[in-house]
């Protein structure tokens, strides 16, 4: 029979989540959960995971999108007997999908919902992360901030090609234009990384109602100078002093130590994920003092339908066909955009 909670190695992490509607809003849209297995021997096979989702979708259906996404979740958390942390994240993301689409098809009122998700997996050293859209993960260790994920926006991509710099992007009024969700497709495309955890670090997920308004060396002292349930309590009133427009959620998983006790999992099931995000090289630059490009906003609202329409990419299924016109069709933006910039 398995051991229960009593375990004194269960102290190696500490958590703190506080999610807000905001200052502005008056309903919150956001959702989350931390999962711990009940026995040792799940716990340590699978680790712990915590998830942050945002929804989107007009009245009442961003609010289902993130629950349904997280109860999804955590339904596939608690069954899975898989102990490879890739293919958990992986396999709940898809289900939680699904489930997503399912209940837009059933309501029509809820047909063009969506939401983003960002989650992490902690099994000792192991440290897997998931995420789509442009809810964040940052890794907090010896006394730096790493932002893991990169923001699945449509700014972000003219960033990343050179188009826009990330000066005139942080207060741009298209900047939530979002290029990927839960609930956007039948499949969705998400990215993982992995890292590795040490004694003292912290992962922080939050969605976007935090770091529009509090800047990542602000996130990093914080969480570093107080316990996790402090600090995200102390980050979520920063973001509401500064105006709290958005719904504002905070997750923080504080690694005390690394329990051996994790050592035989981790090492029949290494980390599988892709590799970090590193320096890019942009295809070509632009002058700060250039004006930025005009992207149109959707009509009105901003329901997942809308979405799909002004990013104007087809949903990539698998194979190489898919990447293929993926490609084809990114290059074809590149160049529209490089007439519009330099009047070529």
């Amino acid at each position: 029979m398995s051991s229960q909670t009593s375990s004194s190695w269960r102290k190696d992490i500490e958590v703190g989540v506080l999610s807000h509607v905001g200052m502005v809003r008056t309903e919150n849209q956001d959702h989350y959960a931390f999962y711990e297995p009940e026995t040792d021997e799940d716990l340590m096979g699978k680790g712990r995971v915590l998830v942050v989702c945002d929804g989107m979708g007009g009245h009442n259906g961003g609010t289902v999108a993130s629950r349904t996404t997280v109860e999804s979740m955590l339904e596939t958390f608690r069954g899975s007997a898989t102990r490879n942390l890739k293919r958990l994240l992986s396999t709940a993301i898809d289900t939680a999908n699904a489930c997503v689409r399912d209940k837009g098809m059933e309501d029509p009122s809820l047909r063009n919902m969506g939401t983003t998700c960002v989650a992490v997996a902690v099994r000792g050293e192991q440290v897997q992360v998931a995420h789509i859209g442009d809810s964040r993960a940052y890794r907090i260790s010896g006394g730096e901030i790493e932002q893991i994920t990169r923001d699945h926006t449509y700014l972000n991509d003219l960033i990343e090609i050179g188009l826009l710099t990330p000066e005139k992007a942080k207060n741009h009024p298209e900047r939530n234009i979002i290029t990927r969700c839960v609930g956007m497709g039948d499949v969705v495309q998400v990215d993982f990384n992995v890292r590795s955890a040490q004694g003292g670090d912290a992962f922080l997920l939050c969605s976007d109602g935090l770091y529009n308004h509090v800047e990542d060396d602000e996130i990093l002292e914080c969480a570093t100078a107080h316990e996790a349930q402090v600090a995200a309590q102390e980050l979520v009133d920063l973001a509401n002093s500064r105006g709290g427009d958005d719904n504002i959620t905070v997750g923080i998983l504080k690694v005390l130590e690394v329990a051996p006790e994790f050592d035989a999992a981790n090492r029949e099931h290494p980390a599988d994920g892709d590799k970090p995000i590193g320096d890019t090289t942009p295809i070509m630059t632009v002058d700060p003092n250039e004006p930025t490009p005009s992207i149109p906003l959707p009509s009105s609202g901003d329901d997942i339908t809308q979405l799909q329409a002004q990013v104007q990419l087809p949903l990539v299924r698998s194979g190489a066909r898919g990447w293929i016109l993926l490609l084809a069709i990114e290059m074809v933006i590149l160049v529209i955009l490089q007439a519009i910039i330099f009047g070529l």
